[in-house]
């Protein structure tokens, strides 16, 4: 049976300094078209907004591919058979060939990187789409509509992330997803359902508990890294723009775990002070 992506979205909150308004919008980066209009209180905050911010802006991302390539190589004298049991390099083999690759090709690469690709494969099988995502959504609303855009991350700084996490937890994440591969899609279907539909308690819970699973599926440095450290980041960008008090409205876009996972975005900006009402 199809899978009901009819809903309204949800995980809007809102925080006042003076004359500038902010919203904070928890997103996800995938979706279906089904998925929109969002609620009315979604809509009006984005149409009210001067300046959109989500983490990068994914309709003009400033992709250096050869800083990255550099990033997903291994050093010199280390290939991806050496981190793997010989166990999972058949399985990974065996995913890749179904796409119609060969992973000898891809023996230098780094797991965090041939995890992304498996990421790649997934989205493939499941029903929600980068072209639908919620940022996209609104990132080509934005420039139709002359609004400014300032981002939150640059593209740099994600690859920093993702490379930068120690062997033992990119073998961990690898392993996991080589583990859980043939449940992804489906998973991202429920991330989907249960985002369009966070405004009921059981929308919100199951979502929460999605992310909050995907964070914890290794080590502790996964979700600190992942999460925590760009949380306070993020919150500390958007503590700047509330102080300079421009008198404009903002909509942040950031993904849903941004956004209750603690130190969450929010949990943030209420532990500096501000007053955050939850709108939707």
């Amino acid at each position: 049976m199809a899978t009901n992506y009819e809903g309204n979205g949800g995980l809007l909150w809102k925080v006042v300094n003076g004359e500038t308004t902010l919203y904070v919008q928890g997103i996800i980066h995938l979706g279906h078209e089904n998925f929109y209009p969002l609620a009315t209180e979604i809509e009006e905050a984005y149409a009210s907004a001067d300046v959109i911010l989500p983490e990068i802006n994914v309709m003009k991302p400033e992709v250096n591919e050869e800083e990255i390539n550099k990033l997903a190589l291994f050093g010199k004298g280390t290939t991806l058979d050496q981190v793997l049991s010989e166990a999972y390099i058949k399985k990974l083999s065996d995913i890749f060939e179904i796409q119609g690759l060969s992973l000898v090709k891809f023996n230098k690469y780094q797991p965090w990187y041939i995890e992304s690709l498996l990421g790649a494969f997934i989205r493939g099988k499941s029903d929600l789409a980068p072209e639908h995502g919620v940022d996209l959504y609104f990132l080509k609303r934005a420039l139709e509509d002359g609004k400014e855009i300032i981002e939150l991350e640059t593209v740099e700084e994600q690859y920093n992330v993702f490379s930068g996490y120690s062997m033992d937890t990119q073998v961990q994440m690898l392993e996991n997803m080589i583990q859980t591969y043939e449940q992804q899609a489906d998973w991202i279907n429920q991330l989907g359902y249960n985002w369009v539909h966070s405004n009921s308690d059981s929308g919100r819970e199951t979502l929460i508990n999605i992310v909050s699973n995907d964070l914890e599926r290794v080590n502790g440095e996964y979700q600190k890294e992942m999460n925590d450290t760009r949380n306070i980041n993020m919150a500390n960008k958007l503590d700047d723009i509330l102080k300079n008090d421009s008198g404009q409205t903002y909509f942040v876009i950031v993904g849903s775990g941004h956004t209750v996972i603690d130190p969450s975005v929010p949990s943030e900006l209420k532990g500096k002070g501000y007053e955050i009402e939850h709108i939707y």
